[in-house]
């Protein structure tokens, strides 16, 4: 909560500032790999939605076209400029292996995973390019990665901080219960994808 309160403090003068047009910026930056606060912006938006401060559908509108299309322009600069990323030194030669090996292994669902994943989100959409991804596979992975990550973290927050005190009374009452619940859902995902990929 302190976390999410300091957010709050750093961030809501930047929207109130510049508004959707500063969120909408800083999420395709992260889609073509410029490290940027997209999520917290889009974190603190939903929050100020749920204050009244900005339009909760139009911050979703924003946050999901922002990024499918920093993504999109991510993977074809994957595509195009593989040869420049590495003359320039920008991208190792290492690197460049890892996400061909990462992209051929998981596909699609490397795609998804990442969206969820500092530092990973980023790189992501320039691996999938560099790693020749079709184009069809990329649009039906960013499409499915783009929804559930505005569902997490466009709608979400704009809901759980409206009831932040029922919820964390519940949690004070249930706090051993919650983490095993929630352990044991991340344990059943993990074991879901190992042996998916093992049969194949």
């Amino acid at each position: 909560m302190l976390s999410i309160e300091h957010l709050l403090t750093d961030l809501t003068p930047l929207l109130h500032q510049y508004g959707y047009f500063l969120l909408a910026l800083a999420i395709a930056a992260e889609g073509i790999g410029i490290p940027a606060p997209g999520q917290s912006l889009l974190v603190v938006a939903s929050i100020l939605a749920s204050l009244g401060e900005m339009s909760l559908p139009l911050i979703v509108v924003v946050a999901g076209s922002s990024a499918f299309l920093g993504n999109t322009c991510g993977y074809w600069i994957g595509v195009q400029c593989e040869h420049i990323l590495i003359r320039k030194n920008w991208l190792s030669k290492k690197t460049i292996d890892k996400c061909h090996s990462f992209i051929e292994r998981y596909g699609v669902w490397g795609l998804l995973m990442s969206r969820f994943i500092e530092g990973l989100k980023q790189l992501m959409p320039l691996a999938c390019g560099i790693a020749k991804m079709p184009f069809r596979e990329f649009l039906i992975g960013n499409t499915f990665a783009v929804i559930l990550w505005v569902l997490c973290f466009g709608i979400a927050p704009a809901y759980l901080y409206r009831q932040r005190e029922a919820i964390f009374s519940f949690y004070h009452h249930y706090a051993v219960v919650s983490w095993f619940v929630v352990t044991g859902l991340i344990f059943v995902g993990i074991v879901f994808v190992i042996r998916r990929y093992q049969k194949q």
